[in-house]
């Protein structure tokens, strides 16, 4: 749950100043605080039961640390300086006093395996969010806390102290982006799918208006190209790459590539259409060599 007054980061906001989290990049909460822009996102099937079995999961947990933990049932905001968040319960040691419990629902093995590393280490959007709810604390950090995932029906717990070097970082994340916010310095678009409904609706396309491309991003319109082209089987690799052209080209109709190559862009219904042009007698790796 973000501040309601936005006067400070929420740990779920975090993640995206570093730009890991899946669900925004620092652009998207420069254009969230600054005009408003809506963050949140549609709660699908999982999210809903995700909330649902909250309450469940911290009872168990309870149950199988042997401790006290009281659930945050009135979502009540705590912040620090400029940092803030909702945690999900407070959990109370006997011998490190009170730490910071976030609960997660993992509903298929693959995510398991790819996200969660077989449940050798939590995804690092995770993990910040955790060490920031421990910094903001109370009356003062707390020096430990814990995720707790449910995973097809088990419980898996990952504790966590204080990660000292990460610390100072936030509280810098936040301070650099409220500046950043008070002296209008948007940052750029960092080029990932979840951007894209962004980058079609702030940056409609500019009749005439062409950007100089560079190495970097002849290769990724060239692997765009290949990737539509087959795309029954390249769709993943396809978006990404296609958000990296939009955020680069913002609202130009046109990127100016290497040797003669050219990107263009044009508005279709509520997307883009990107097409990618290269001389026929253009080997690709001569396109972005170097």
């Amino acid at each position: 749950m973000p501040d309601p007054d936005m006067l400070t980061v929420s740990a779920t906001q975090m993640p995206a100043l570093f730009n890991v989290s899946p669900y925004a990049t620092r652009w998207m909460m420069f254009k969230h605080f600054a005009e408003g822009a809506p963050l949140e996102t549609d709660e699908n099937e999982r999210m809903k039961w995700g909330k649902l079995m909250q309450p469940l999961i911290i009872a168990e947990a309870a149950e199988q640390l042997k401790m006290e933990v009281i659930p945050n049932d009135g979502d009540v905001y705590h912040r620090r300086g400029l940092l803030g968040c909702t945690r999900d319960a407070t959990v109370i040691c006997p011998d490190r006093g009170p730490g910071a419990m976030e609960t997660k629902c993992v509903f298929d093995y693959r995510t398991w395996m790819q996200e969660w590393n077989g449940g050798r280490q939590p995804p690092k959007p995770h993990e910040i969010q955790l060490q920031q709810q421990m910094l903001v604390g109370d009356d003062e950090p707390y020096e430990w806390g814990i995720i707790v995932a449910w995973v097809a029906g088990d419980l898996y717990f990952f504790e966590r102290s204080p990660i000292d070097e990460l610390w100072p970082k936030l509280n810098a994340a936040a301070a650099e982006f409220f500046d950043d916010l008070k002296h209008r310095r948007e940052p750029d678009p960092f080029g990932m799918p979840i951007e894209l409904p962004w980058l079609t609706k702030m940056f409609p396309v500019i009749k005439g208006k062409t950007v100089e491309g560079n190495a970097e991003i002849a290769k990724a319109a060239v692997q765009y190209r290949d990737a539509r082209e087959r795309q029954a089987t390249a769709e993943k690799l396809a978006e990404p790459l296609r958000a990296q052209l939009l955020a680069y080209a913002k609202d130009a109709e046109a990127i100016d590539l290497p040797m003669g190559a050219r990107v263009t862009i044009r508005r279709h219904g509520k997307g883009k259409v990107i097409k990618v042009f290269t001389p026929e007698t253009m080997p690709a790796d001569l396109l972005y060599a170097g």
